[in-house]
């Protein structure tokens, strides 16, 4: 079973984008989310992930606003909670 669609978080994006490995990502995968708030916490450094991130186009930056209450309940932490609301949403 193939993984199309990813959600991805700041510390892969920062490592592969630092290492020039970026490129593997939409190699693996059809469909990039990258959660407003990863994406504002790799840009707001200043070091190479930071610049390169903008200008990806095979990324989608989606916005995601509420937390479902049974997602809540987790307790898995804010970012977790952010995608396994977006993930339920789509």
């Amino acid at each position: 079973m193939s993984i199309n669609r990813v959600i991805i978080n700041s510390s892969p994006l920062i490592v592969l984008l630092k290492s020039q490995q970026a490129k593997l990502i939409p190699q693996l995968f059809t469909e990039i989310l990258v959660p407003l708030g990863v994406f504002e916490e790799v840009t707001t450094k200043d070091d190479v992930a930071s610049t390169q991130l903008p200008s990806i186009s095979w990324i989608e930056i989606v916005e995601v606003n509420t937390i479902a209450p049974e997602v809540a309940a987790w307790d898995l932490g804010k970012w977790r909670y952010l995608l396994c609301e977006m993930l339920c949403e789509r």
